[in-house]
């Protein structure tokens, strides 16, 4: 089975992350000294994960049934959240790289990509709330993070801008979502738990956004095999049927006039173009080359403008359909030139 580029690589070998230690308990992962069911769960996850078995149930379980005792703690903080999918990662992230916390960072790193978080997202977080790009609740939730690391709480003037986001049920989940995971990472940190090798990258999850292709969610074969018969017989009815659209576009270095059928959605003036085949596609990059085309749709041809690739932590002002899109592939947008 081929092994998965490591996309937490290059943050995993900062020189931000605390010095490496000696895992403290050499019993870690046996049998005999962990929780029955607690290894179960470990080797389980682990065989899903690709890593062979997940360290943090198994320094639990050298304290029973310990595992068993806080998953409902870890289920509702983070799976049952009031907090958006979006802004529960930001704030896991930033916590993990406020702690130094490197095992924490590389799972949350791929977990993150799951809930629609691209590459670029994921690092721009370790430039906290004062980097560009984030939106104004994005930017205060971060600081509430950062205050609530450092002074182990939230300040009043970020409190009160918060709340204009946030509700007060959200701030709860906030403040035990940050303490959760800095919990951990004490727990983490002082056992010397490192990321498991190959964890992420083998199993069934490594086929959900693939880098290599900008976080496309298809097989390898079926773009070649789309360009030589789908596209084909699409174009017998995109730009005429609904949701099928026609983009036409122009080769980056040849010129050449190009035609594309696609699945998108139209908002008033933007075009919405979901992207399963990610954003390495060819037509994706002569768009994107060119600042614009124009898009085929119920037999009538409109240019389009300013199109850029978004993912979910950019999706909060676009309609809903397009966020739902982002919880598994990046989106294309672009403001249509009407007359």
């Amino acid at each position: 089975m081929a092994i998965k580029s490591d996309v937490a690589a290059r943050l995993d070998a900062s020189p931000h992350w605390r010095g490496a230690r000696a895992e403290l308990a050499p019993e870690l992962g046996r049998f005999r000294s962990t929780h029955t069911f607690t290894w179960l769960a470990s080797r389980a996850g682990g065989g899903i994960g690709g890593g062979g078995r997940v360290k943090l149930l198994e320094v639990m379980g050298l304290s029973g049934a310990m595992a068993l005792c806080y998953a409902p703690l870890g289920l509702r903080v983070v799976l049952r959240s009031k907090l958006t999918r979006v802004d529960c990662e930001l704030a896991t992230l930033r916590t993990a790289w406020n702690a130094r916390a490197r095992y924490e960072w590389h799972h949350h790193v791929y977990a993150s990509r799951f809930s629609g978080l691209s590459l670029e997202t994921v690092e721009r977080v370790t430039h906290g709330p004062d980097a560009p790009g984030w939106t104004p609740a994005q930017r205060l939730l971060l600081l509430a993070v950062d205050e609530l690391c450092a002074d182990r709480m939230i300040s009043e003037p970020t409190s009160a801008a918060l709340s204009q986001h946030l509700s007060h049920a959200q701030l709860v989940d906030l403040c035990m979502l940050v303490g959760h995971y800095d919990m951990l990472a004490m727990l983490l940190m002082t056992f010397g738990i490192e990321p498991e090798p190959e964890t992420w990258r083998r199993g069934p999850l490594r086929r959900l956004r693939d880098t290599s292709t900008g976080d496309g969610i298809t097989p390898s074969w079926l773009p070649a095999f789309n360009r030589r018969v789908t596209n084909r017989l699409a174009r017998l009815y995109a730009g005429k049927l609904p949701p099928y659209s026609l983009i036409h576009h122009r080769g980056r270095k040849s010129g050449t006039p190009f035609t594309t059928p696609v699945v998108a959605h139209y908002d008033d003036s933007l075009l919405i173009i979901p992207l399963p085949y990610g954003t390495n596609t060819d037509w994706v990059r002569n768009i994107l080359a060119a600042d614009g085309g124009s898009a085929t749709y119920r037999h009538r041809t409109v240019p389009f403008k300013n199109p850029r690739l978004v993912d979910a932590a950019g999706a909060t002002d676009l309609p809903a359909r397009a966020r739902r899109y982002t919880r598994l592939v990046q989106v294309l947008v672009a403001d249509l030139v009407t007359a």
